[in-house]
């Protein structure tokens, strides 16, 4: 039996056999190599993260304790630590509304942290910003806003944009609000700034409001003397006059 001769087409099969084998052995290498690197890489003992490096000032974020939270977070070295858990820790502080974090070599993170700016107090115990979220501090500061909210945590959102739709109204009379509040029943009612109380109820209420801002000039004569003006009635309002200004 004779062999057959070798072509070379049969030359360039097992060139080209030879030429993928070494391509897979090479791959296979970088894969063991970079599994090794990894692993080394990923030791917090060999490479770890020395320093927490805190951007922004605070006028309300305690940064001792934001330096406390962030450290407990850091569970690995530089290439291994989880960014995502250190952010997470930053927001879990009432204070903090946003943190990136992000490495810088060799062994530094860098945390920029947005204070929250509250707009207003809410109920008793809380803030909200102007986003109608609210955050709950341990201990509320002594420069507090001096606008409060009331109502349901569901509605902040609410309540914001339609305070953000009467305060150009009163501003145009020289007016202010000191308390927005919505309660249970979804009624509206304003403190002003001169310790009125307007009463708008549920439904049209920036037309009932507007109602009274055309005729305030008449009435800011008796701005002292009055306690409460209900505008839920369609064609004019109710004034409820100060005990001591009666008679």
């Amino acid at each position: 039996m004779t062999k057959r001769p070798v072509t070379k087409r049969d030359r360039q099969r097992r060139s080209r056999r030879l030429s993928l084998l070494l391509v897979m052995l090479f791959f296979a290498g970088l894969v063991a190599v970079g599994g090794v690197s990894y692993r080394y890489l990923a030791d917090p003992m060999r490479m770890p993260v020395r320093t927490i490096r805190v951007e922004n000032h605070f006028r309300h974020l305690d940064r001792i304790e934001l330096q406390r939270v962030l450290s407990a977070a850091v569970d690995g070295g530089f290439f291994s630590v989880d960014l995502e858990k250190v952010r997470s820790a930053a927001l879990s502080l009432p204070w903090v509304a946003e943190a990136r974090v992000r490495r810088v070599w060799p062994d530094r993170l860098q945390v920029k942290i947005v204070e929250q700016n509250p707009l207003a107090r809410w109920n008793d115990k809380a803030l909200v910003n102007a986003a109608g979220e609210i955050f709950r501090p341990r201990k509320l500061p002594r420069d507090l806003p001096k606008l409060r909210l009331r109502g349901p945590d569901d509605q902040t959102r609410r309540m914001i944009r339609f305070y953000q739709q009467i305060v150009p109204r009163l501003a145009r009379r020289g007016m202010g609000i000191q308390e927005l509040v919505l309660d249970k029943r979804g009624e509206w009612r304003l403190l002003l700034n001169r310790g009125v109380t307007l009463v708008l109820g549920r439904e049209g209420v920036l037309r009932r409001l507007d109602r009274l801002l055309a005729v305030y000039p008449v009435l800011r004569r008796e701005e002292r003397s009055v306690s409460r003006i209900d505008l839920r009635y369609e064609q004019g309002f109710a004034v409820a006059w100060r005990a001591e200004e009666k008679g």
